[in-house]
């Protein structure tokens, strides 16, 4: 196993401290989206101005910046998109204590058994059965039709 190299803490600090007094790095060039990103707050005014889609692209086009027009209108649907997400407040959970709110808790939403009668319900159908005949025998269920 190779010796590991063992390195001072003031050089380390020298080295986050020059890290981060550089400025950041501008890129030299962009993609097309981001580009149209950093040009958006000047196409929206030329929107407000009255020119259309086509002109604005065909204006960029001559700017060495070819998009078209249908194009710049994906791109500028994406960024009011994210736009609205990112603006969006969010929305408060429901708490459970809470007396005015329409959804109930688990606990609320069970429905508490009825006692059983002490005389069994009257029912065409079903014929009668002592108390003590149905605590001593099983079940039997009814025979099916035509059996």
């Amino acid at each position: 196993m190779p010796k590991a190299t063992r390195i001072a803490k003031t050089a380390i600090d020298d080295a986050i401290s020059t890290f981060n007094d550089l400025p950041a790095k501008s890129p030299s060039d962009y993609t097309l989206k981001e580009a149209i990103s950093q040009i958006l707050p000047a196409i929206n005014d030329l929107t407000k101005r009255g020119y259309n889609l086509d002109e604005i692209s065909n204006l960029l086009t001559q700017k060495e910046i070819a998009i078209t027009s249908s194009t710049l209108k994906q791109y500028i649907r994406d960024f009011s998109k994210s736009k609205l997400k990112q603006s969006r407040p969010k929305q408060p959970a429901i708490s459970s204590s809470s007396s005015s709110s329409p959804v109930s808790t688990p606990e609320e939403s069970q429905v508490e058994p009825t006692p059983s009668p002490t005389k069994p319900a009257k029912s065409d159908k079903a014929p009668k059965v002592s108390e003590e005949t149905v605590t001593d025998q099983p079940y039997k269920s009814p025979p099916k039709p035509g059996a």
